[in-house]
């Protein structure tokens, strides 16, 4: 309310017994010593303002001419001069929240910039409570003001670098999501080679030894043909792996559930646990996420080949809050994820929240040594450009 000229008169229920509020006439000893004490605080204005319509100051700290630079016998004088002060910007607001303290007899409080005499623009804080007597009338307003404007301006740049902050990491957001699309077109590039390619050729020298073994009648050079025939054998099926690894066909022919269920059932059957797909998708997800969801549950597998020895693994895959959630369990031996120093081959665990983020989603690791693990994310269905 600052010297609180300018006010509107307060409600009946407020102003009833308005004469009682009359500036005191004189200060005995305790009242000078209150006077000396709340004069001498810095950065802070008191006031006390009678119930009447015009709102008339009875008393405002001398602070106000530091602060404001008025003279406390002018802002007392001039019953305008408080909201002819105030900024354009914050008037309108600051009256209305005036007006209702005047109607309802609840306090006052509101921040809003000063313009000062000399230019400055000055940020005050302002709180005012209904003094009442006995017997419940109303007495006066006593309300403090507080400059705040370091306060404001640190607020302020605080919120620049917030909003340079928040930009920045947008715009990482942005790059790190070319990237990933970047890296699995290029993934795709390359299974297809592999396919088309060298998969094809292998495939063709395999039939090739297949026939001659068929007309050799040398027992050494049957050995010996055999030997080439497993080693070709070999290499096809760790391309095949390969191919699996970099970008599975499943995965764009038959979708992401089909493709993990793949790529979970060739680890079960090469490390000998159960596994069991739980899938409640009603639609395939658009590729983008189909991809972030693969890449992260296919290392969360990973994690369980390399490390969990466990007996047996549940996948559920299905709509959750506007995207697709995915939570991988296992009954293995588990690990402590806040380890200062985590074990080798747990650095996937951070690629993998870093990979959910970008595109919009989280990534989230519960375990502990003796108890299994989960791993749970979700990716929106509409992912962060």
């Amino acid at each position: 309310m600052g010297s609180v000229a300018g006010r509107e008169g307060p409600a009946q229920s407020v102003s009833s017994d308005r004469a009682s509020a009359e500036p005191p006439r004189s200060l005995g000893e305790p009242e000078l010593t209150y006077r000396t004490l709340v004069e001498g605080v810095p950065s802070t204005i008191l006031y006390i303002d009678a119930t009447d319509d015009a709102s008339t100051n009875l008393y405002t700290s001398p602070q106000v001419e530091e602060i404001l630079g008025v003279p406390a016998h002018e802002w007392m004088a001039d019953p305008t001069l408080w909201a002819r002060l105030i900024h354009p910007d914050d008037l309108d607001r600051v009256m209305a929240e005036n007006r209702e303290s005047n109607v309802t007899g609840r306090p006052f409080v509101a921040q809003y910039r000063i313009r000062a005499p000399d230019g400055r623009e000055v940020w005050i804080h302002d709180e005012a409570v209904l003094v009442r007597d006995d017997k419940g009338r109303p007495q006066f307003w006593r309300g403090v003001m507080l400059e705040i404007t370091q306060q404001k301006r640190i607020e302020e740049k605080l919120r620049q670098s917030l909003d340079i902050l928040r930009r920045t990491m947008q715009e990482r957001r942005r790059l790190l999501t070319r990237l990933e699309e970047a890296e699995e077109k290029e993934r795709r590039r390359i299974a297809a080679d592999i396919h088309d390619d060298s998969i094809q050729v292998m495939s063709s020298v395999d039939v090739r030894l297949q026939m001659l073994l068929t007309e050799l009648e040398n027992a050494d050079q049957r050995a010996m043909l055999e030997g080439i025939h497993d080693t070709v054998q070999l290499a096809i099926e760790r391309l095949r792996n390969l191919l699996f690894e970099l970008r599975p066909p499943a995965l764009d022919r038959e979708g992401l559930v089909a493709a993990l269920r793949t790529y979970l059932d060739e680890n079960a059957r090469e490390l000998g646990f159960a596994c069991e797909v739980d899938d409640r998708l009603e639609d395939e997800p658009p590729d983008d996420v189909r991809a972030t969801i693969y890449r992260v549950m296919q290392e969360a597998v990973t994690n369980v080949r390399k490390h969990a020895d466990a007996g047996r693994v549940t996948l559920e895959v299905g709509p959750s809050d506007g995207g697709i959630g995915a939570r991988l369990v296992d009954d293995g031996c588990g690990f402590d994820p806040e380890a200062t120093q985590p074990e080798p081959g747990h650095l996937g665990l951070a690629t993998m929240a870093e990979r959910a983020e970008v595109a919009g989603g989280w990534c989230r690791v519960e375990s502990s040594p003796g108890s299994g693990t989960t791993v749970e994310c979700w990716i929106p269905l509409e992912m962060v450009p």
